[in-house]
């Protein structure tokens, strides 16, 4: 999990300004356990603190995700969320609703990097990896009511 001060060193090594609203949005991402639209995260961000703008959010979580603090997960339809884990694991990802859980799986990544080709001259540095279905929300919306 990274922490607030992941996000503020790597905003100062790179020379920004470290203003009290980026302290926030850094605070918001560390303490998250969610991978938050740009939207969701304005939303909980402004509830506590109104003076920060869309855009100043919108803007420092693209800025993180230059930086390579924070990975961007699109969806091709508008649907960016934003990935703080940074241990090795699987992303299930909902195509319907665009939920997105977290499922640790390190045996699994571990057997994919056995199994890539050795003489590639490709070194594999994987911590993540999405896996695409129904969450078992949508596929019970989905089912067939049985009467």
């Amino acid at each position: 999990m990274k922490t607030t001060q992941f996000f503020t060193n790597t905003l100062k090594q790179a020379g920004h300004r470290l203003t009290e609203q980026r302290r926030v949005i850094c605070q918001y991402l560390a303490d998250t356990d969610e991978h938050p639209t740009p939207y969701q995260a304005f939303a909980e961000i402004s509830a506590n603190h109104p003076e920060i703008s869309r855009a100043t959010v919108y803007n420092t979580l693209n800025l993180l995700k230059e930086l390579g603090a924070i990975i961007e997960i699109g969806f091709g339809d508008d649907h960016t969320h934003y990935e703080t884990n940074v241990q090795p694991h699987v992303n299930l990802i909902c195509m319907q609703c665009h939920q997105i859980t977290d499922y640790p799986a390190p045996a699994i990544l571990a057997e994919l990097e056995t199994v890539l080709p050795k003489g590639s001259q490709f070194q594999p540095w994987i911590s993540k990896m999405d896996v695409y279905g129904l969450c078992a929300d949508c596929q019970a919306q989905s089912a067939p009511n049985a009467d």
